[in-house]
Protein backbone atom coordinates (compact mmCIF):
# COMPACT_ATOMS: atom_id res chain seq x y z
CA UNK A 1 0.00 0.00 0.00
CA UNK A 2 1.82 3.30 -1.31
CA UNK A 3 0.07 6.22 0.05
CA UNK A 4 2.70 9.01 -1.07
CA UNK A 5 0.09 9.36 -3.81
CA UNK A 6 -3.98 10.80 -2.31
CA UNK A 7 -5.70 8.63 -2.91
CA UNK A 8 -2.99 5.47 -2.30
CA UNK A 9 -2.45 2.89 -4.50
CA UNK A 10 -2.65 -0.38 -3.77
CA UNK A 11 -1.16 -3.37 -5.39
CA UNK A 12 2.03 -6.11 -6.03
CA UNK A 13 5.47 -5.87 -6.70
CA UNK A 14 8.12 -9.04 -6.93
CA UNK A 15 9.49 -9.93 -3.16
CA UNK A 16 12.95 -10.49 -5.78
CA UNK A 17 12.28 -6.56 -7.36
CA UNK A 18 12.22 -3.95 -8.90
CA UNK A 19 10.27 -2.50 -6.03
CA UNK A 20 8.88 0.45 -7.27
CA UNK A 21 7.12 1.37 -8.62
CA UNK A 22 4.23 -0.78 -7.97
CA UNK A 23 4.44 -3.59 -11.17
CA UNK A 24 0.41 -4.11 -10.44
CA UNK A 25 -1.77 -1.95 -9.64
CA UNK A 26 -4.51 -3.36 -8.27
CA UNK A 27 -6.21 0.12 -7.40
CA UNK A 28 -5.20 3.83 -7.34
CA UNK A 29 -7.91 4.97 -5.21
CA UNK A 30 -7.84 2.70 -1.83
CA UNK A 31 -8.44 3.26 1.67
CA UNK A 32 -5.28 3.72 3.52
CA UNK A 33 -4.15 0.13 5.15
CA UNK A 34 -2.21 1.09 8.50
CA UNK A 35 -0.70 -2.29 8.53
CA UNK A 36 -1.80 -5.49 8.31
CA UNK A 37 -1.45 -9.72 7.56
CA UNK A 38 -2.81 -12.73 6.34
CA UNK A 39 -4.28 -15.32 8.59
CA UNK A 40 -3.33 -19.15 7.49
CA UNK A 41 -6.06 -19.08 5.55
CA UNK A 42 -4.88 -16.77 3.10
CA UNK A 43 -7.11 -14.16 4.29
CA UNK A 44 -5.85 -10.27 4.90
CA UNK A 45 -6.72 -8.20 7.97
CA UNK A 46 -5.97 -4.47 7.61
CA UNK A 47 -6.57 -1.57 10.24
CA UNK A 48 -8.24 1.31 8.82
CA UNK A 49 -8.49 5.23 10.13
CA UNK A 50 -12.07 6.79 10.02
CA UNK A 51 -12.53 9.22 11.96
CA UNK A 52 -12.94 9.31 15.32
CA UNK A 53 -12.43 5.51 14.97
CA UNK A 54 -10.04 2.48 13.89
CA UNK A 55 -11.76 0.00 12.11
CA UNK A 56 -10.83 -3.76 11.45
CA UNK A 57 -11.15 -4.58 7.91
CA UNK A 58 -10.41 -7.54 5.18
CA UNK A 59 -9.03 -6.96 2.53
CA UNK A 60 -10.34 -7.89 -0.97
CA UNK A 61 -7.20 -8.84 -2.97
CA UNK A 62 -9.08 -8.79 -6.42
CA UNK A 63 -9.98 -4.88 -5.77
CA UNK A 64 -8.30 -3.58 -2.56
CA UNK A 65 -11.63 -2.93 -1.58
CA UNK A 66 -11.47 -2.81 2.55
CA UNK A 67 -14.70 -4.91 4.03
CA UNK A 68 -15.56 -3.55 7.94
CA UNK A 69 -15.09 -6.64 9.89
CA UNK A 70 -15.40 -4.63 13.27
CA UNK A 71 -14.48 -1.33 15.23
CA UNK A 72 -11.36 -1.00 17.07
CA UNK A 73 -11.41 -0.87 20.95
CA UNK A 74 -9.00 -1.12 23.97
CA UNK A 75 -6.14 1.69 22.43
CA UNK A 76 -4.21 2.52 25.26
CA UNK A 77 -3.98 6.42 25.49
CA UNK A 78 -5.40 7.58 22.10
CA UNK A 79 -1.97 6.31 19.81
CA UNK A 80 -2.08 5.79 16.17
CA UNK A 81 -2.66 1.71 15.56
CA UNK A 82 -0.63 1.13 12.61
CA UNK A 83 0.45 -2.59 12.74
CA UNK A 84 -0.93 -5.81 12.66
CA UNK A 85 0.40 -9.57 12.71
CA UNK A 86 -0.60 -12.92 12.60
CA UNK A 87 1.39 -15.82 14.83
CA UNK A 88 1.36 -18.86 13.15
CA UNK A 89 1.96 -20.64 16.58
CA UNK A 90 -1.04 -20.17 18.22
CA UNK A 91 -3.32 -18.72 15.64
CA UNK A 92 -3.98 -15.27 17.33
CA UNK A 93 -3.60 -11.49 15.51
CA UNK A 94 -1.33 -9.10 17.47
CA UNK A 95 -1.09 -5.45 17.13
CA UNK A 96 1.26 -2.55 18.27
CA UNK A 97 0.80 0.98 18.53
CA UNK A 98 3.19 4.00 17.32
CA UNK A 99 3.58 6.95 19.18
CA UNK A 100 5.46 9.61 16.71
CA UNK A 101 4.99 12.09 19.51
CA UNK A 102 7.03 10.23 21.69
CA UNK A 103 4.28 10.95 24.43
CA UNK A 104 3.96 6.69 26.44
CA UNK A 105 5.94 4.40 23.59
CA UNK A 106 4.61 2.04 22.05
CA UNK A 107 2.03 -0.72 23.35
CA UNK A 108 1.42 -4.35 22.30
CA UNK A 109 -1.81 -6.12 22.22
CA UNK A 110 -3.78 -9.33 21.22
CA UNK A 111 -7.18 -8.34 19.28
CA UNK A 112 -9.96 -10.47 18.82
CA UNK A 113 -10.97 -10.28 15.12
CA UNK A 114 -14.86 -10.58 15.75
CA UNK A 115 -15.30 -7.42 18.18
CA UNK A 116 -12.23 -5.58 17.41
CA UNK A 117 -11.29 -5.39 21.00
CA UNK A 118 -7.72 -5.29 21.72
CA UNK A 119 -6.19 -6.37 25.17
CA UNK A 120 -3.02 -5.14 26.46
CA UNK A 121 -0.52 -7.54 26.90
CA UNK A 122 1.72 -5.86 29.85
CA UNK A 123 1.88 -1.93 30.86
CA UNK A 124 3.90 -1.24 27.49
CA UNK A 125 6.73 -2.30 25.55
CA UNK A 126 9.67 0.02 26.72
CA UNK A 127 10.03 1.03 22.82
CA UNK A 128 9.87 4.74 22.21
CA UNK A 129 8.12 4.16 19.20
CA UNK A 130 7.40 1.27 16.70
CA UNK A 131 7.04 1.36 13.36
CA UNK A 132 7.10 -2.25 11.96
CA UNK A 133 6.26 -5.46 13.49
CA UNK A 134 6.02 -8.89 12.70
CA UNK A 135 5.66 -12.55 13.83
CA UNK A 136 7.99 -15.21 12.34
CA UNK A 137 6.98 -19.09 12.10
CA UNK A 138 8.10 -19.44 15.70
CA UNK A 139 6.17 -16.83 17.03
CA UNK A 140 8.86 -14.75 17.44
CA UNK A 141 8.15 -11.21 17.82
CA UNK A 142 10.27 -8.32 15.98
CA UNK A 143 9.72 -4.54 15.93
CA UNK A 144 11.75 -1.46 14.48
CA UNK A 145 12.01 1.66 16.88
CA UNK A 146 12.27 4.34 14.89
CA UNK A 147 13.80 6.94 17.14
CA UNK A 148 16.54 4.23 17.91
CA UNK A 149 17.03 2.81 14.83
CA UNK A 150 16.86 -1.03 16.54
CA UNK A 151 15.51 -4.38 16.02
CA UNK A 152 14.20 -5.44 19.14
CA UNK A 153 12.31 -8.03 20.14
CA UNK A 154 8.83 -8.51 22.30
CA UNK A 155 8.09 -11.10 24.51
CA UNK A 156 4.40 -12.22 23.74
CA UNK A 157 3.26 -12.62 27.09
CA UNK A 158 4.37 -9.76 28.78
CA UNK A 159 4.67 -7.32 26.23
CA UNK A 160 8.39 -6.42 27.06
CA UNK A 161 10.97 -5.36 24.00
CA UNK A 162 14.49 -6.64 24.04
CA UNK A 163 16.94 -4.52 21.98
CA UNK A 164 18.55 -6.83 19.63
CA UNK A 165 21.47 -4.47 17.76
CA UNK A 166 20.89 -1.49 15.72
CA UNK A 167 19.34 -1.17 12.15
CA UNK A 168 19.71 2.40 11.28
CA UNK A 169 21.77 4.56 13.17
CA UNK A 170 20.24 7.61 12.37
CA UNK A 171 17.18 6.10 13.07
CA UNK A 172 13.80 6.21 10.88
CA UNK A 173 11.10 8.30 9.83
CA UNK A 174 8.53 8.42 12.34
CA UNK A 175 5.83 6.68 10.40
CA UNK A 176 5.51 4.23 7.35
CA UNK A 177 7.51 1.92 7.66
CA UNK A 178 6.96 -2.25 7.87
CA UNK A 179 8.07 -5.49 8.25
CA UNK A 180 7.22 -8.80 7.34
CA UNK A 181 8.21 -12.42 6.85
CA UNK A 182 8.87 -15.00 4.03
CA UNK A 183 7.19 -17.66 5.61
CA UNK A 184 8.50 -20.28 2.99
CA UNK A 185 12.31 -19.16 4.68
CA UNK A 186 11.49 -17.42 7.61
CA UNK A 187 13.55 -14.63 6.66
CA UNK A 188 12.28 -10.91 7.56
CA UNK A 189 12.09 -8.17 5.20
CA UNK A 190 10.87 -4.86 5.75
CA UNK A 191 10.72 -1.42 4.03
CA UNK A 192 12.18 1.01 5.99
CA UNK A 193 12.57 5.31 6.07
CA UNK A 194 15.89 7.25 6.73
CA UNK A 195 15.37 10.06 8.53
CA UNK A 196 18.14 11.95 7.70
CA UNK A 197 18.16 13.85 4.33
CA UNK A 198 16.10 13.05 1.94
CA UNK A 199 13.25 10.79 3.17
CA UNK A 200 13.32 7.77 0.35
CA UNK A 201 12.12 4.09 1.09
CA UNK A 202 14.22 1.27 0.86
CA UNK A 203 13.62 -2.58 0.83
CA UNK A 204 15.97 -5.09 2.80
CA UNK A 205 16.28 -8.39 4.36
CA UNK A 206 17.20 -8.07 8.33
CA UNK A 207 19.68 -10.57 10.01
CA UNK A 208 16.50 -11.36 13.19
CA UNK A 209 20.68 -12.07 15.62
CA UNK A 210 21.96 -8.75 14.98
CA UNK A 211 19.78 -6.21 13.69
CA UNK A 212 22.11 -5.55 10.45
CA UNK A 213 19.92 -5.11 7.39
CA UNK A 214 20.67 -5.92 3.60
CA UNK A 215 19.63 -3.74 0.98
CA UNK A 216 17.67 -5.04 -1.99
CA UNK A 217 16.74 -2.65 -3.67
CA UNK A 218 15.47 1.47 -3.87
CA UNK A 219 11.68 1.76 -3.43
CA UNK A 220 10.88 5.40 -4.44
CA UNK A 221 8.04 6.45 -2.45
CA UNK A 222 8.46 7.98 0.97
CA UNK A 223 4.90 5.94 2.56
CA UNK A 224 4.04 2.52 2.67
CA UNK A 225 1.62 1.91 4.94
CA UNK A 226 1.45 -2.20 4.84
CA UNK A 227 3.55 -4.48 3.32
CA UNK A 228 2.63 -8.32 3.27
CA UNK A 229 4.35 -10.87 1.31
CA UNK A 230 1.93 -13.14 -0.10
CA UNK A 231 2.24 -17.03 0.91
CA UNK A 232 1.99 -19.16 -2.37
CA UNK A 233 1.45 -22.59 -1.61
CA UNK A 234 4.42 -24.68 -2.44
CA UNK A 235 3.95 -26.86 -5.89
CA UNK A 236 0.02 -27.39 -5.02
CA UNK A 237 -2.20 -29.26 -7.37
CA UNK A 238 -5.66 -27.93 -6.32
CA UNK A 239 -7.20 -31.25 -7.08
CA UNK A 240 -4.60 -33.21 -5.85
CA UNK A 241 -4.52 -31.96 -2.07
CA UNK A 242 -8.51 -31.64 -2.19
CA UNK A 243 -8.05 -35.53 -1.87
CA UNK A 244 -6.76 -35.75 1.26
CA UNK A 245 -7.89 -34.53 4.75
CA UNK A 246 -4.80 -32.99 6.78
CA UNK A 247 -5.80 -32.32 10.58
CA UNK A 248 -5.60 -30.78 12.98
CA UNK A 249 -4.20 -27.92 11.78
CA UNK A 250 -2.40 -26.54 14.07
CA UNK A 251 -1.64 -29.82 15.47
CA UNK A 252 0.59 -30.16 19.04
CA UNK A 253 1.37 -34.18 18.91
CA UNK A 254 -0.15 -35.64 15.78
CA UNK A 255 -1.33 -35.20 12.12
CA UNK A 256 -3.38 -37.32 10.91
CA UNK A 257 -4.20 -37.94 6.63
CA UNK A 258 -6.93 -39.67 5.81
CA UNK A 259 -7.79 -40.49 1.99
CA UNK A 260 -11.20 -38.85 0.76
CA UNK A 261 -11.26 -40.71 -2.86
CA UNK A 262 -9.05 -43.49 -3.76
CA UNK A 263 -5.91 -42.10 -4.57
CA UNK A 264 -2.94 -43.90 -2.94
CA UNK A 265 -0.75 -42.19 -0.56
CA UNK A 266 3.00 -43.11 -1.55
CA UNK A 267 4.98 -41.25 0.56
CA UNK A 268 4.72 -38.12 3.21
CA UNK A 269 7.89 -36.13 4.34
CA UNK A 270 7.74 -33.29 6.81
CA UNK A 271 9.96 -30.11 5.98
CA UNK A 272 10.90 -27.64 8.02
CA UNK A 273 10.92 -23.88 6.52
CA UNK A 274 14.77 -24.73 5.43
CA UNK A 275 13.17 -27.56 3.52
CA UNK A 276 15.28 -29.79 5.68
CA UNK A 277 13.50 -33.73 6.24
CA UNK A 278 12.77 -33.56 10.36
CA UNK A 279 12.77 -37.00 9.85
CA UNK A 280 9.05 -37.36 11.49
CA UNK A 281 7.65 -40.50 9.65
CA UNK A 282 4.18 -41.98 8.46
CA UNK A 283 2.85 -44.57 10.25
CA UNK A 284 -0.73 -45.75 10.15
CA UNK A 285 -2.08 -42.30 8.67
CA UNK A 286 -0.22 -40.61 11.10
CA UNK A 287 2.98 -38.35 11.45
CA UNK A 288 3.99 -37.94 15.00
CA UNK A 289 5.44 -34.29 15.58
CA UNK A 290 5.68 -34.17 19.30
CA UNK A 291 9.44 -33.63 19.41
CA UNK A 292 9.32 -30.88 17.01
CA UNK A 293 9.48 -26.92 17.42
CA UNK A 294 6.68 -24.87 17.18
CA UNK A 295 6.28 -23.02 13.73
CA UNK A 296 5.84 -23.80 10.49
CA UNK A 297 6.53 -26.92 8.71
CA UNK A 298 5.40 -28.19 4.67
CA UNK A 299 4.27 -31.71 4.47
CA UNK A 300 5.01 -33.07 1.38
CA UNK A 301 2.76 -36.11 -0.09
CA UNK A 302 3.59 -38.27 -2.79
CA UNK A 303 0.87 -39.64 -4.80
CA UNK A 304 -0.06 -41.42 -7.67
CA UNK A 305 -0.75 -38.52 -9.62
CA UNK A 306 2.34 -36.41 -8.46
CA UNK A 307 3.51 -34.41 -5.47
CA UNK A 308 1.53 -31.86 -3.65
CA UNK A 309 2.36 -29.69 -0.02
CA UNK A 310 1.07 -28.46 2.63
CA UNK A 311 1.85 -26.20 5.39
CA UNK A 312 1.17 -27.25 8.93
CA UNK A 313 1.91 -25.59 11.97
CA UNK A 314 2.78 -27.05 15.66
CA UNK A 315 1.92 -25.74 18.63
Amino acid sequence: METFTNPGQFGTIPVAGPYYPLATVITGNAFTMLGGDYNNQGVMYTFVYQAPDYVLGIVDLNTGAVNYAATVSGIVGGQFMSQLSYNYTNDTFYAISSDPNNENGSHFYSINLATGVLTEIGTGTGIQNVVAMEIDNNGIVYAADAVSGDLFTIDISTGVGTSVGNMYPGGLYPVRSGFSVDHSTNVLYAVLQNRNGVIWSYFNTVNTTTGAVTELGFGGSRKYSLFVIKEDELGVEDQNLESFSVYPNPATTTINIKSLQTLALKNAILYDVLGRDTGATLENGKINIENLSKGMYILQLETENGITTKKIMKE
